[in-house]
């Protein structure tokens, strides 16, 4: 088995809040033959410093246990991969170096998808200098009903749900303030009505060719949840007003026609 011996280009970081299109801008890519991108590390998601206990326990929970076994990394070779590393970012170079190994070896740059790892943006920032980021944002009121309905991550209390999508939106504000040529913002709602497009936008952002050969499967749509009755109208001016900072930097709040139509109003 080897780690960290292979050269590879310049990694990037597909960040965000949950529920924002992640998982679809990270199948998307996969499909481009330099790209290797594992399930969710989750290494930079957690407070606990590296090496101590609680980090340790976090990186054995059942959750990326499960995320190893889809990537093809067994136990035993996690545990010699931690051993070895000295740091969160000798740990994500060594693991993806394996993964890539094993999953697809003919990649020349590994990528990550962990919108949890937002919370550790500005560590990576500092492990990976040649980094780069794609966030990908959505309405936070689509967020919120996704996080509601939980199909995936499940947060029924509002305030939480809200506090997801501002905390990712300001934490990666901070970073584009700080290295503006280093973070690429894509809307959800413009990605999935011309995807092409959008994946243009990103391969020229990270350096890689595109060919429309690599994307001929690519099918997307825009999923809302805006006829589902998840929420009262009054409960949706709560969630508009308490993202209202957000929503008015992605332009989310432009509009002077509420964006849901609610019930009874035109």
């Amino acid at each position: 088995m080897t780690t960290h011996t292979r050269e590879f280009s310049p990694p990037f970081f597909i960040i965000g809040c949950v529920r924002s299109g992640t998982t679809m801008l990270r199948n998307i890519l996969r499909n481009h033959p330099n790209l290797a991108c594992p399930e969710e590390t989750h290494l930079y998601r957690w407070g606990e410093p590296f090496g101590t206990p609680g980090f340790m326990t976090q990186c054995n929970n059942a959750l990326l246990k499960k995320h190893r076994e889809l990537d093809g990394i067994k136990d035993g070779e996690f545990k010699h991969i931690l051993d070895q590393s000295i740091s969160r970012g000798d740990l994500m170079a060594r693991y993806m170096a394996r993964f890539v190994e094993v999953r697809k070896p003919t990649a020349t740059r590994w990528f990550d998808k962990t919108p949890q790892n937002v919370y550790g943006v500005h560590l990576i920032a500092e492990d990976f200098p040649e980094a780069k980021f794609i966030h990908i944002v959505r309405n936070p009121v689509e967020v919120v009903s996704s996080l509601r309905l939980g199909k995936v991550v499940k947060v029924p209390n509002l305030m939480a749900a809200c506090a997801y999508w501002n905390e990712a939106a300001t934490l990666i504000h901070a970073l584009r303030r700080r290295s503006p040529n280093r973070v690429l913002e894509l809307r959800y709602e413009d990605f999935t009505a011309e995807p092409e497009q959008g994946i243009r936008q990103v391969l020229d952002f990270v350096g890689e060719p595109f060919d429309a050969s690599h994307f001929t499967n690519v099918i997307t749509y825009e999923s809302s949840h805006k006829d589902e009755g998840l929420f009262s109208p009054e409960e949706v001016k709560t969630i508009e007003r308490t993202c209202i900072k957000g929503r008015r930097m992605y332009g989310y709040a432009a509009n002077p026609l509420p964006y849901w139509k609610r019930k009874g109003q035109a």
